[in-house]
């Protein structure tokens, strides 16, 4: 397995001609060392024809078969592929942020070992959002912050880069939804990793369909609402 800076997670389902523009934004941006791991659930997603079609024998591009289906378990099985020193999971229909990519890393390069962009701090920006998944985002998010040690504004956001060290040395527990960036980011909390946030914009996909199903998911992140508060408990009884 090549050894590179960076590797990009982009997981896909039936995504089309929406990851093409994706790919060309990020291949023109990015300056270090990355590739670009497709993180698919079946063999017959026709993600996968258009972008062989499209970017030809393109090394960079890594095709990874998810070992189970879902999100999470589609990002899972892209961290197992990665030998890069640092990790970055990517939206498919994500043709904003791709510019803050080079910013996650020389974050990274700094010594943080999260970097989280987040559409609730300064700068930071939601576009096209139902109302009600915005409405419980902000105050899921503002309840953590400003009750809890949680260090970041903005909790649920899925787009986040991760050191390899930290991907190594936790023993991950989500397999629905899309709570994955969230466990990872609320363990790294706990043990003491170096979290920092910077500005990013979100905007409803307008092509496709959106998979996130507000209420089947609320469950899942419960679990680490609740972790959070244990861990913000733990924490103040430490000092």
């Amino acid at each position: 397995m090549q050894n590179n800076e960076l590797d990009i997670l982009i997981p896909v389902f039936n995504e089309d001609e929406i990851i093409i523009d994706t790919i060309k934004n990020i291949s023109s941006t990015v300056v270090s060392d990355y590739r670009i791991l497709i993180c698919y659930d079946y063999e017959e997603d026709p993600t996968i024809k258009i972008v062989k079609e499209n970017f030809p024998n393109n090394k960079k591009i890594v095709f990874v078969k998810n070992l189970s289906k879902g999100f999470n378990k589609a990002i899972i099985s892209g961290f197992k592929k990665s030998s890069a020193k640092a990790l970055i999971i990517f939206m498919a229909d994500d043709h904003i942020n791709h510019n803050l990519i080079n910013l996650c890393y020389k974050k990274f390069t700094d010594g943080y070992d999260v970097v989280c962009p987040s559409r609730l701090i300064e700068e930071g920006k939601m576009i096209g959002n139902p109302l009600l998944k915005e409405l419980l985002t902000k105050l899921v998010s503002f309840f953590l912050f400003n009750f809890t040690s949680f260090p970041i504004k903005d909790a649920t956001n899925s787009f986040r880069l991760f050191s390899k060290k930290l991907i190594d040395n936790i023993q991950i527990e989500s397999d629905k939804g899309f709570t994955l960036s969230l466990e990872l980011t609320a363990k790294a909390h706990r043990l003491g990793y170096k979290i920092t946030e910077i500005p990013s914009t979100w905007k409803e996909r307008d092509k496709g369909k959106s998979r996130f199903k507000l209420f089947s998911f609320i469950p899942p992140y419960l679990k680490w609402f609740f972790y959070i508060i244990e861990t913000s408990i733990f924490k103040k009884n430490e000092k």
